[in-house]
């Protein structure tokens, strides 16, 4: 079987673990070949020199600058790929487009409708080449943050191509490590499903019991710091206004100044990109006291809760797309509410100064809206519901035991446990299920279900971070889920 590793953002951290992860598979004796599908020529030169053949190693740069072409491509693309939205997978793309209606503070670029079909007619066809004319089968890539990753995910699902994309847990048992492969832009695991339903199939162990008991005290001490990035010790930017590049500043503009954007999309605009962070450190000041107070003592009765997502990033731009403009997002749950009921609102602590401040009073003015910056689990359990896009607040909601609403999609949003929607007209009357004819309370043993979805997220689990060190065990794991035959 030929398997791609294709990397984009990321540079050589990834190529590195991708690599570590093709020993892990040779190591492992199975039948697979390995392919390298880097964004740079330059890329190409650091994997040679670790010792892979060149013929084995594929750049989008080269062919970009070979097979560059648009022409009757949009037509093709837009006929051909009938179950891809083309124009919702562009609008997941941060640095030309601002559908989160951050209004500037991201700093995007501007761009014409021109390079915008030319870079995905690019990245499209550079990806068929792939699976048509090299024969690969299976791909490892990462989650759908970033444009290139996104069509990868649609080229392969439209060519039956399976993708496996490298996802840390951010949820784990006390101690532990954890990844998973996810194989849709939604950051769903089939591996996950499947375990869910056979878990349903059967009675859980005392031991399993314990251990999902312990797992979910877990889950409800989680304060939004993640093992895996403090454990890679990396700087999380939402929480200053400014972007973390400010502390290597001017090697970060050299890089960028080298950059080609037919490339590297990625390339920022500085100016734009200064007025930005200049932006976010006013806004930050100037809403600092528009989040409402910090405990949740003074939530009405009868409420629900909305956190705001970090945005931008994939939570909303690729598995929630249509929900990307959270205030008309907040708009539209005030409406829905049943008569009587109040809307909680949180902003994330790291979108502090992403919003101008008129959005917050907007909001603020709406007869049944309220903030509150109090711990959301705190405010979780205060509410009578809870409303999430994709974010890890749902998975608290349900562990919680509170009813969930979810609009969007994300790894978790199989559970049955979970309302799901496909629209905000729905939103009144899965509003007045859960909160006027108490529909929740209905369930039989939810517990019982609860304990089950939680041991089938925690037996899918690679247990290990997806850092170079461990990239052996994913690779061994990879050669597991594909059922690669033993070499003769």
């Amino acid at each position: 079987m030929k398997i791609a590793f294709i990397g984009n953002q990321g540079g050589k951290a990834i190529l590195d673990f991708y690599a570590a992860m093709a020993h892990g598979l040779r190591d492992s004796s199975v039948e697979a070949e390995c392919l390298f599908v880097p964004w740079l020529n330059s890329e190409r030169s650091l994997l040679v020199a670790q010792g892979w053949p060149e013929a084995s190693i594929f750049t989008f740069e080269d062919w970009v600058h070979r097979s560059s072409r648009t022409g009757d491509e949009v037509d093709r693309l837009r006929n051909e790929y009938r179950e891809v939205n083309w124009s919702a997978v562009l609008a997941s793309e941060r640095v030309f487009t601002d559908y989160s209606l951050l209004l500037g503070s991201a700093g995007q670029r501007s761009e014409p409708p021109e390079y915008v079909m030319r870079l995905l007619v690019n990245i499209v066809t550079f990806l068929e080449y792939l699976f048509n004319d090299q024969g690969v089968q299976a791909v490892v890539c990462q989650t759908a943050d970033t444009l290139f990753s996104h069509v990868v995910f649609q080229v392969a699902q439209h060519l039956g191509v399976k993708v496996f994309a490298i996802t840390p847990a951010w949820l784990l048992e006390r101690g532990a490590e954890g990844g998973y492969f996810s194989n849709n832009e939604f950051m769903e695991s089939e591996r996950m499903i499947a375990e869910y339903h056979r878990t349903l199939e059967r009675d859980l162990s005392e031991a399993e019991i314990s251990r999902v008991d312990a797992f979910a005290q877990s889950v409800k001490a989680f304060q939004n710091k993640t093992p895996f990035t403090q454990k890679n010790r990396e700087r999380n930017a939402g929480f200053s206004a400014l972007s973390p590049n400010v502390y290597g500043l001017f090697s970060y503009l050299a890089r960028n100044s080298r950059r080609d954007p037919e490339v590297e999309y990625i390339k920022i605009a500085p100016v734009q990109k200064a007025k930005a962070n200049l932006l976010r450190v006013w806004r930050k000041f100037s809403a600092r006291n528009m989040f409402g107070p910090r405990d949740a003592q003074g939530i009405p009765a009868h409420s629900i809760f909305f956190a705001f997502q970090y945005q931008p990033e994939q939570s909303t731009l690729s598995q929630g797309i249509f929900y990307a403009n959270q205030i008309a997002l907040a708009e539209n749950i005030s409406k829905s509410l049943p008569l009587g009921y109040t809307l909680i609102v949180k902003e994330h602590p790291w979108g502090r100064g992403a919003r101008p401040a008129w959005q917050y009073r907007h909001l603020a003015g709406l007869y049944n809206v309220r903030f509150c910056d109090a711990p959301s689990k705190e405010i979780i359990n205060r509410v009578e519901a809870v409303i999430a896009i994709s974010g890890t607040v749902g998975f608290e909601g349900v562990a919680l035991d509170k009813p969930t609403v979810i609009l969007g999609r994300s790894f978790f949003t199989h559970c049955g446990l979970f309302y799901r929607v496909g629209s905000v007209q729905e939103l009144p009357a899965v509003l007045r299920k859960i909160l006027v004819d108490r529909d929740f309370d209905k369930i039989p043993d939810r517990k019982g279900h609860l304990n089950r979805f939680l041991l089938s997220y925690l037996n899918s689990l690679v247990p290990y971070f997806p850092m170079v060190e461990n990239g052996k065990y994913y690779g061994a794991a990879l050669a597991a889920q594909l059922g690669l035959p033993l070499k003769k």
